[in-house]
């Protein structure tokens, strides 16, 4: 009897790494352009009305293998993420958690102040 690994739940908040370490000689997910990749996911999820929160967080605990992002909650980790990955990673997104009703508007967090 074969048995299938449980199903990833549906994310409800997409988690950047934006940490930024004080010694420049140790790696660091800012360092490698994951504000960039936060810029490009938050377009991404507006132009598409994707279903989902975006935060920018620091640290996630793996600065030597960023940028990372995680799906949560209880998502994979992404790491070592680039800007060419961001078009698959909003595919995916919007595949795992559809459309926001239109009536909504963006999401209050992307809305400039």
């Amino acid at each position: 009897m074969t048995t299938e690994p449980p199903a990833e739940p549906i994310p409800k908040t997409v988690l950047v790494c934006v940490n930024r370490r004080f010694r420049g000689d140790q790696p660091s997910c800012a360092q490698r352009g994951s504000e960039e990749i936060a810029d490009a996911i938050e377009r991404g999820v507006e132009e598409r009305g994707i279903n989902i929160k975006i935060e920018r967080i620091i640290c996630l605990g793996q600065c030597t293998k960023g940028p990372t992002i995680r799906f949560a909650p209880g998502g994979r980790f992404n790491l070592g993420t680039a800007l060419e990955d961001i078009p698959a990673l909003i595919d995916e997104l919007h595949e795992k958690c559809g459309q926001r009703d239109e009536d909504d508007g963006p999401p209050v967090h992307l809305l400039g102040s």
